[in-house]
């Protein structure tokens, strides 16, 4: 073995272009295949950072009638705990935004309300002082917390004194009791927590929660173990019976709620379950893109061997067996895919930081925990061995065969067709034209969405939060502060318009989904009707630039007379109300009547390229929510410096009151785009890559082919033939290799856009590309048999 290893390595100097082109090739491979899979790792094997055994925590959630999960009620919780036996150690847990901090600036923050035995049933133990203990998880909780790593460090300076320490939270004074292990980030996939306080403390840090003893006040995520020799199976069905007891026993609040037993990494909410599809069909084009650089590799070491055959020859000759050079081989072979797994895994760690620095979306704490670890290398490696293998089988089983008579009699010279190199080119080509197309898709589609008109106007409006739900405040409070608040920001300077919103479209939490009926429309209680819904001040359509189609905006604030309102978009009318006039129309939600006075156009709401979907607006004077979003209209260009005076205005009202997630709608929107722009960056760089690695494989191919086809070339230029002629037919007979390769991947990605993207057809990509493929193709074969026919005929003559 060692004898092959030197060996091996001594042929490799030999052939330092080719090495370098195979080294570099595989390592752009196997590095952006292992960045990827470092995301999947971190999400499917390690979801809960700093926990160990994470993946076997199984989520218990929920599910709505409508198939929506709405997450746990806390008393449903309890229940569940106590009922099923083969999820011993149930957990719950609540993500809550909270203010800290005392004076006139709180600092914005997010936490978990957890239970009591949330920490224990982690396995986690405290970096310093201790965790949340389950007799203070009780009616009348401890006002307790526990802080992160992070905020210890960045807050407290990593002082050990900060245990006992008060900490303001919610106007409610806290104590410090620990602090959790520096990975550890909470337990929802992907986002990052600083605070962990008592469920039980719920009612105290927000004013009016009735949470604790209402069974309709969901949102808790319920997770654990499976217990010893217990399956998912047992389990779900274990769930199913309880649910249909709870069901029984509360059918007011659980008559059609039932639950799904998931992976933790399944969680049907949160950012999580944007970056599953994406990140499983990154993985599955760049291990395309990877078997296409074996497809290249093998054809560029097939080319190589048949210069070969001289040197295996001797070595038959001198008594080596054929398993001998095959092993030789194989170990040339292995020893530059290592090479190669090497410089994929440098690339690999980069690759993850660069993603990772991507900008995420609004003010969640999304933090990802990617790294390339032993794991990340092991998968680099194992890529590697794989692709030796693959690209290194042929060459080795064509030289094992060779006749040493043979070979010696013909020296290093062969037969330049080979119907092995012609098929490992087709193949090349039809997985590279399949990488490039998917790569020019993702680029257009990337392009066309940035360019996509949103239904609103995003350029000059300044966006900022603010949040009073830790206070004990009436709706009458909650509907002057917005109506004084509006009128401040509207007499500021330049200010065109202002308006409040419950939600920004085109976040990550998305528009809630309320059920609803309509005067005049027959409902069905097995599917009832849905639509998005957002809560809106007068104003807003005006300043976010949505037309208003037909009918009128909200009556202002201090109109005491005019019944509740909505507003619906265009799509409502088109699905609920196709031949009937909207205005007018009565809509009943949660129990309260609404009267359509207006429709508007249709806008983007959750995510770029959805469907156009039925949208409910409500006003702020019918429903006042504590939440608020507010929306200012300036000069575009000029929005970012309404930050200072927006922050100004809201400290005039309110000292105490925190303003939050300033940025402008264009950046907002631009963040939205970020499960789009990886991909779309990464193609940038690996569409020209592949073209180059195509272009490199075929000219290596056919200057290999006319090399052994010299004599040949000679004899029909004595004989007449032109240099012209000669490249042309040449060029040709790759061409046609190229054709039947480049034909097979454009027929099976026409398949995919017939099936998977709906039928749209991009004209550009799918004439485009192969177009440029195939002169890449033909310059690639032109080169060397353009250079084999400027040679001297006699010289070419005597070469045998």
């Amino acid at each position: 073995m060692m004898s092959d290893v030197r060996q091996a390595w001594r042929m490799i100097g030999r052939m330092p272009g080719l090495a370098a082109v195979v080294i570099v090739s595989l390592g752009v491979g196997i590095g952006v295949n292992t960045a990827v899979f470092s995301w999947i790792q971190a999400m499917v094997l390690q979801p809960i950072p700093g926990v160990a055994d994470a993946s076997s925590f199984q989520l218990v959630e929920p599910r709505a009638d409508t198939g929506s999960y709405p997450g746990a009620a806390w008393l449903e919780y309890l229940d569940l705990r106590g009922r099923l036996r083969t999820l011993p150690a149930l957990i719950a847990f609540r993500a809550v935004p909270l203010n800290v901090g005392d004076g006139g600036r709180p600092e914005r923050t997010y936490g978990l309300l957890v239970s009591g035995n949330y920490f224990s049933a982690l396995g986690l133990r405290p970096a310093l002082g201790r965790f949340v203990r389950p007799d203070e998880v009780e009616r009348a909780a401890a006002p307790v917390v526990v802080i992160s790593h992070s905020y210890w460090q960045t807050r407290f300076g990593g002082a050990s004194s900060v245990l006992g320490r008060t900490l303001r939270v919610n106007d409610r004074q806290l104590t410090i009791v620990g602090v959790t292990p520096e990975r550890f980030q909470g337990t929802v996939l992907m986002v990052a927590f600083d605070l962990w306080v008592p469920a039980t403390l719920a009612p105290e840090l927000f004013a009016g929660s009735r949470e604790l003893e209402d069974r309709s006040q969901r949102g808790y995520s319920v997770a654990g173990k499976l217990a010893p020799r217990a399956t998912r199976a047992s389990a779900q069905t274990d769930l199913d019976v309880a649910m249909r007891q709870l069901a029984h026993d509360y059918p007011e609040t659980n008559k059609a709620i039932g639950a799904d037993l998931l992976a933790f990494w399944q969680a049907p909410h949160g950012p999580q379950r944007f970056l599953v599809g994406a990140l499983a069909a990154l993985q599955g084009i760049m291990l395309l893109l990877l078997l296409a650089v074996c497809g290249n590799t093998a054809n560029l070491m097939l080319a190589r061997a048949s210069a070969r055959y001289r040197e295996v020859g001797v070595r038959l000759t001198l008594g080596a067996g054929p398993r001998h050079v095959v092993s030789l081989l194989l170990t040339e072979n292995l020893m530059l895919a290592l090479l190669g797994a090497t410089l994929g895994a440098a690339i690999a760690v980069w690759a993850t930081d660069a993603m990772r620095a991507v900008p995420l979306i609004g003010s969640v704490p999304v933090k990802f925990q990617t790294r390339v670890d032993g794991v990340g290398l092991a998968f680099a490696l194992g890529l590697g061995v794989l692709c030796g293998l693959i690209f290194g089988v042929a060459p080795a089983a064509q030289l094992a065969r060779v006749d040493p008579q043979a070979a010696l009699r013909s020296g290093a010279r062969t037969a330049g067709r080979s119907p092995m190199r012609n098929w490992l080119m087709a193949i090349e080509v039809a997985l590279a034209l399949v990488v490039l197309m998917t790569a020019a898709l993702f680029v257009r589609s990337f392009s066309d969405t940035r360019d996509t008109d949103p239904g609103f106007r995003r350029e000059g409006v300044l966006l900022a939060a603010y949040d009073l739900s830790g206070r004990n405040v009436s709706d009458a409070a909650v509907r002057d502060f917005a109506n004084r608040l509006l009128g401040r920001l509207r007499a500021l300077p330049g200010v065109e318009s202002a308006a409040i919103a419950n939600a920004v479209p085109l976040d990550i939490h998305g528009l809630p989904l309320r059920a609803f009926t309509l005067e005049g429309r027959a409902r069905s209680d097995a599917a009832p009707e849905r639509a998005l819904s957002n809560i809106v001040t007068p104003g807003y359509f005006k300043t976010m630039g949505i037309p208003l189609r037909t009918g009128q905006d909200f009556a202002a604030f201090d109109d005491g007379t005019t019944p509740p309102q909505a507003i619906v978009n265009e799509e409502f009318v088109h699905r609920f109300l196709p031949n009937a006039e909207p205005l007018g129309r009565r809509l009943e939600n949660r129990d309260r009547r609404y009267v359509i006075v207006g429709v508007v156009r249709n806008s983007l709401n959750d995510s770029f390229g959805e469907k156009p979907t039925p949208v409910m607006y409500f006003s702020y004077r019918d429903r006042p929510s504590v939440m608020g979003q507010i929306h200012v209209r300036t000069r575009p260009g000029t929005e970012s410096l309404l930050g200072p005076e927006v922050e100004r205005v809201v400290r005039d009202l309110d000292p105490t009151l925190p303003v939050y997630d300033v940025r402008t709608l264009t950046d907002h929107v631009e963040k939205n785009l970020f499960l789009r722009r990886i991909p779309a960056r990464m193609f940038v760089v690996l569409g020209p890559l592949m073209l180059v690695l195509a272009a490199i494989g075929i000219y290596a191919v056919v200057s290999y082919s006319v090399s052994r086809r010299t004599t040949e070339i000679g004899v029909r230029l004595a004989l007449g033939a032109t240099a012209r002629r000669v490249v042309s037919q040449i060029v040709r007979e790759t061409l046609s290799v190229v054709g039947i390769g480049a034909l097979a991947g454009w027929l099976l990605m026409f398949m995919v856009a017939l099936h998977l993207l709906g039928g749209v057809i991009s004209l550009p990509v799918f004439a485009g590309v192969p177009a440029v493929l195939l002169l890449v193709a033909a310059i690639a074969s032109w080169l060397p048999a353009r250079r084999a026919t400027s040679l001297d005929v006699m010289v070419a003559l005597r070469q045998e």
